[in-house]
């Protein structure tokens, strides 16, 4: 500002400008690694391999920054600990990035959203950790106590029972129904585990399955057996449980008759494999009035006894005891005498005893532990022998127990009530804690006065529940109701109300109480609202119930406050226990999106057309192998149940498995060439042969198709449990004969006929997806007339269908044949890779300064990583690699890098791209992890390392090439990995395959006596001979565009005239300069004036700074002409 006083005024003019200093070396790694990984200290996951962090560009500093931020570069070894050399999953991009920050200090590294931890193979499909909180039921780790009593040998065999785990094996299909008659053998025992009551049955001599302690299972055991050919005297008379009876004829089978007619609970029949006489009890409690229950007793009268053999007296007849170690049955000839086949249900785990294996799943340690799970009759009982001191207040909520006799069935002739058996089942039950307590939903009840009820409590110490108190209300309101229960001495029992009206039953310990109105006056237990039709079933809970009462339920069917009518309710904190059963650990469905690498190669399902649509493969050709296509590594020679082989046989060559999958189909009419060895002539033959398939025909009647096609058999297509998820695969036998086809099968309108199918969903050795509802009404809805509905199965309606579904991850090629392997393995991370690079934006942002782009160990992302630095205006420098499996000679290299396989895309098959700021190079290197371990690495982990060691000593524009600035610090040999064997080749690159490479512009990195493995090569993979056909002046380039860039930037909105031309020429011409001086330049002209800024530019806001540069060339070919001179000519030449 002007001076209005005298004073002085300093101001300050900046008119000083230099170039800012370039960043040094960073690239831009593009990696794939596993998800959520530990990071480098231990302890916590790593940020950078989260779902959430996938697909961000990191700046990273150090080593220790990066293992902190996507932990320890992962290399997989085999069960011996010996590396996978070129394995899939291994994590080349980091072990690159950890390299090249061992002597740089600035990288980005963007990590894809891929898993390579899903595509870790298995055999079967993957699944997730259960739920926090998951019960399982470990069927393999439980022992069930069963004893079978043999009468003739006065002792008990062990049982070890089948389990059955499966609805398929019962009848109907449904968890209620018996074994089916096709499981195990006569004799055998089961136990039904799908049901929470788990049913013990047994397979009697009928062949069919009972349950132990039925009534079926009691006559299915005789008490007495008449030898085949007995005859009586008709008209004779025996009394059997004071019952007289009279023969009327002379055969076993009139002697049946009469005992099944005149006997109550007592049957007869005539074996009909054996001819004997069996006599039977039904085991119901009412039996004979002095010999007691489940027992008969036999009076001789007129000799009918003494005919058939049989004393006089009272026999036993089969028992079913459900009891502890300590009360052993006592049923030996001495004492109760009981018939074979009784069994003994063990209920306590000394000397083989019942030992119910519950455990409880934890996600904090992500383990299943042990939770106890003892066995006793009822709840009370259990709340006895688990707390007897304090009847239930010390249990802790989540306690298990097992009831066995879950129907509470009487177990001897005291219960008038109760005429039914007691059966073998038992059912879990987990406590709840606190309180006992049910709340009415009535809030304005009305009672009758003088109605009653029953009730019975636990109470401390006490086993079984107090007698019965009658309840009697002396009023018509909840008050009275309340007043009755609180005035009718229980000990633990008491009532209340709520602020809405609704009245509360309470048993203070966290006891039991039962309830009746059975026998009493009136309905007062259902007018204060629970009743039978507000209470659960016993054994189930439905929860969040809008009609059903938390903590009510039916009395067991054999219980003895009521009738048999079983109108009673109780109150208990026991509640069913929601459990997985099963031989191993529950899991859950996987979650959506998940990965499943299938390793079997020995699973295929080939469907064929039939000239309408897609059939299984045995449908189409019946007389074919009936076990489907044969796996083998060498032709066979019959079928595999030893038949003869027959035309369309099919054989997959597993010797083979780079190439999987070589399919032959058997032809007894193939055309056979040879050669006459008399006079090398060729001949043409007809015979029997295997002929390769065509895995790129996807258009004749000999060629195949690879598509998802189907999961099931149209028997296993329906989730009729309503499990969800994909269900279990049909075996590839089953689906040789069946025809059901998924809706997005591919078209067959679109083949022809004969053409096969590889159904690549249910085929193994390929990458799918886990993809959530799928298939379900609302992608394909109605069915017939009415909507599309599976439009492959005659459009019938999905809604009963599985609704998830595994669809192929990994796409077919670009011939159509299926990715299969490592390939599909590959595949799935390249896709990936591409993806990213293709549509990250963050990576295309000015404020990204990397100069280097690499996707180590993927020379499939070539010609992305091109298009993404053309998107940056070529301001990086793309570092290529070669397949880590291509074969060290001339033939190999030129072969793919000329792309005589015509492939398609960069990747293992040849070289399509090609630019002026691409580098490829070759071999692999062999280095070591960072456990120590030997592994080999792709050409672009030694290149980026050696660019980052020829900046630090000089400049981009230097070849990073050769023994001073080429040398490779990070690998101790080159090679290939060779593809049989699967191990790492060391080779030489001599100059003879060094000038082949020359020829097709690939790197050569290569071993030098005395100077260790050195890249000998400064080519692009330029498609023009250009002066950018050289490393150093493409890397030249990209450092001037990003250093001109800073340069101009200052000048945008200046004014438009000749002292801002002259200043940016000025400052452009400094920096050119100083090039020229750094070796970068041999000379260059720089113009910005209005020979090149004309008026028209000028008006369109436009400035021009032409620049002409000469870069300096590299020495790559040294001529040194050696003249052999006579004695004393150089003298002279010197004169």
């Amino acid at each position: 500002m002007a001076l209005t006083s005298p004073g002085v005024e300093v101001s300050v003019i900046n008119e000083s400008f230099y170039v800012p200093s370039d960043a040094g070396t960073t690239p831009l790694f593009i990696v794939a690694s596993s998800q959520d990984k530990t990071n480098g200290a231990g302890d916590g996951t790593a940020v950078g391999t989260t779902t959430a962090n996938a697909n961000t560009a990191y700046l990273i500093s150090s080593q220790r920054e990066l293992t902190e931020t996507f932990g320890d570069p992962k290399f997989y070894t085999d069960a011996s600990g010996n590396s996978l050399n070129g394995y899939e999953l291994n994590e080349y991009g980091l072990q690159a990035a950890y390299s090249f920050l061992g002597v740089a200090n600035r990288a980005y590294v963007l990590r894809a959203n891929v898993d390579t931890a899903d595509l870790i193979g298995s055999a079967s499909a993957p699944t997730a950790a259960p739920t926090d909180g998951t019960y399982w039921f470990d069927l393999a780790s439980s022992s069930y106590g069963l004893f079978e009593w043999s009468q003739t040998n006065q002792s008990f065999t062990t049982i070890t029972p089948t389990l059955i785990t499966s609805t398929s094996d019962l009848v109907g299909g449904v968890s209620t129904g018996a074994p089916k008659t096709s499981i195990g053998v006569i004799g055998d025992y089961a136990i039904n585990t799908t049901h929470v009551t788990n049913k013990i049955y047994k397979k009697t001599a009928s062949n069919t399955w009972v349950q132990v302690g039925s009534e079926a299972w009691h006559t299915s055991l005789p008490i007495i057996t008449v030898a085949s050919g007995t005859t009586v005297v008709s008209g004779q008379k025996m009394k059997m449980n004071g019952v007289s009876i009279t023969t009327s004829g002379t055969t076993l089978s009139n002697v049946a008759s009469v005992i099944g007619s005149s006997v109550t609970n007592v049957t007869a029949s005539v074996n009909a494999t054996t001819g004997n006489l069996e006599i039977f009890h039904n085991g119901k409690a009412l039996g004979d009035s002095t010999a007691g229950a489940n027992t008969i007793r036999f009076e001789e009268e007129t000799g009918v006894l003494a005919s058939l053999g049989i004393t006089a007296g009272t026999y036993n007849g089969v028992q079913l005891l459900q009891d502890k170690h300590t009360n052993r049955p006592t049923w030996k000839t001495a004492d109760e005498n009981r018939p074979n086949g009784s069994v003994w249900f063990k209920t306590t785990s000394a000397n083989s005893g019942a030992a119910l294996v519950t455990k409880l799943y934890s996600t904090s340690s992500a383990s299943f532990s042990q939770v106890a799970s003892p066995l006793y009759a009822t709840h009370n009982s259990a709340i006895y022998n688990l707390d007897a001191a304090n009847g239930g207040t010390a249990l802790s909520t989540g306690t298990v127990y097992a009831q066995y006799n879950v129907t509470e069935e009487s177990m001897t002739a005291a219960d008038a009530n109760d005429s039914t058996p007691n059966v073998a089942d038992f059912q879990l039950f987990r406590y709840e804690g606190g309180a006992t307590t049910i709340t009415s939903g009535n809030t304005s009840p009305s009672f009758t006065g003088s109605d009653t009820f029953k009730i019975q409590e636990s109470v401390k110490n006490q086993e079984a529940l107090n007698s019965a108190v009658t309840v009697t209300l002396g009023g018509t309101g909840a008050d009275d109701f309340i007043a009755a229960v609180n005035g009718a001495g229980l000990t633990n029992v008491s009532a209340s109300k709520l602020s809405t009206g609704a009245i509360v039953m309470t048993h203070k310990l966290g006891g039991e109480f039962r309830m009746t109105e059975e026998g009493m006056t009136g309905t007062p237990l259902t007018d204060a609202g629970f009743s039978a039709t507000t209470a659960h079933s016993y054994g189930t809970y439905t929860a969040n119930s809008s009609t059903l009462i938390d903590n009510l339920y039916d009395l067991p069917t054999g219980d003895s406050i009521d009738s048999s009518a079983n109108t009673g309710i109780m109150a208990s904190n026991w509640k069913r226990l929601s459990y997985t059963a099963s031989l191993s650990a529950p899991t859950n469905e996987p979650a959506d999106g998940t990965l499943w690498y299938h390793t079997a190669t020995d699973e295929a399902d080939i469907m064929a057309h039939n000239g309408t649509t897609w059939v299984g493969y045995a449908t189409a050709y019946s007389s074919t192998d009936p076990n489907g296509p044969q796996f083998k590594a060498t032709a066979p020679t019959t079928q595999s149940d030893g038949t003869a082989l027959v035309t369309n046989d099919l054989w997959i060559d597993t010797s083979d498995l780079e190439n999987y999958p070589k399919l032959y189909k058997y032809n007894t009419s193939a055309t056979l060439s040879s050669t006459n060895t008399a006079n090398q002539v060729a001949v043409t033959t007809s015979g029997a042969a295997w002929e390769l398939v065509d895995k790129a025909d996807q258009t004749t009647e000999d060629g195949i198709a690879f598509a998802d096609a189907r999961y099931h058999t149209a028997a296993d297509k329906a989730d009729s449990l309503s499990t969800g998820g994909a269900g279990s695969p049909s075996s590839i036998k089953d689906l040789l004969s069946d025809g059901f086809l998924d809706p997005d099968a591919p078209d067959p309108d679109h083949y022809p006929q004969g053409i096969m199918l590889w159904n690549t969903r249910r085929s193994g050795y390929n990458v799918k997806e886990y993809k959530n509802s799928y298939i379900t009404t609302t992608k394909y809805p109605g069915s017939g007339s009415s909507g599309l509905g599976n439009i492959r199965a005659s459009n019938e309606s999905v809604a009963t269908y599985f609704p998830d579904r595994w669809v192929t991850k990994s796409s077919n090629n670009a011939d159509g044949s299926g990715t299969f392997g490592r390939k599909a393995q590959r595949k799935v991370i390249v896709e990936q890779l591409k993806s990213e690079i293709d549509t990250n934006q963050a990576i295309r942002e000015d404020q990204r300064g990397y100069n280097v782009i690499a996707t180590p160990g993927y020379p499939e992302l070539m010609q992305n990583m091109i298009n993404l630095n053309t998107d940056r205006n070529n301001t990086a420098f793309v570092v290529g690699d070669t397949p880590m499996r291509l074969e060290g000679t001339s033939t190999a290299i030129q072969n793919w890098a000329n792309n005589t396989a015509s492939a398609l895309d960069n990747g293992e098959e040849g070289l399509v791209s090609s630019s002026d700021y691409l580098g490829v190079f070759y071999p692999s290197g062999l280095t070591t992890d960072n456990t120590g371990k030997s592994i080999v690495v792709p050409p672009s982990h030694m290149m980026l390392r050696t660019l980052a060691n020829n900046d630090n000593i000089a400049f981009p524009w230097f070849a990073p090439s050769g023994t001073r600035r080429g040398v490779v610090d990070n690998a101790t040999s080159v090679g290939y990995i060779d593809t049989a064997s699967g191990e790492f080749e060391t080779i030489s690159v001599t100059e003879s395959v060094r000038d082949s490479m020359h020829e097709v512009k690939v790197n050569p990195i290569t071993f030098f006596s005395g100077a260790g493995i050195v890249n000998f090569g400064n080519l692009t993979k330029t498609s023009a001979s250009s002066a950018l056909d050289r490393i150093n002046v493409s890397r030249l380039a990209v450092y001037l565009r990003t250093q001109l860039d800073a340069i101009a930037k200052p000048f945008i909105f200046e004014p438009n005239d000749e002292l801002t031309r002259n200043e940016i020429k000025g400052a452009v011409e400094s920096f050119l300069l100083e090039l020229t001086g750094q070796r970068a330049l041999y000379d260059f002209l720089v113009v910005c004036d209005d020979t090149n800024n004309t008026p028209t530019r000028i008006d369109r806001n436009e400035l021009y700074v032409d620049i002409a540069i000469e870069p300096v060339k590299s020495v790559e070919f040294i001529y040194i002409p050696l003249r052999i001179k006579n004695t004393g000519e150089i003298a002279k030449l010197g004169n």
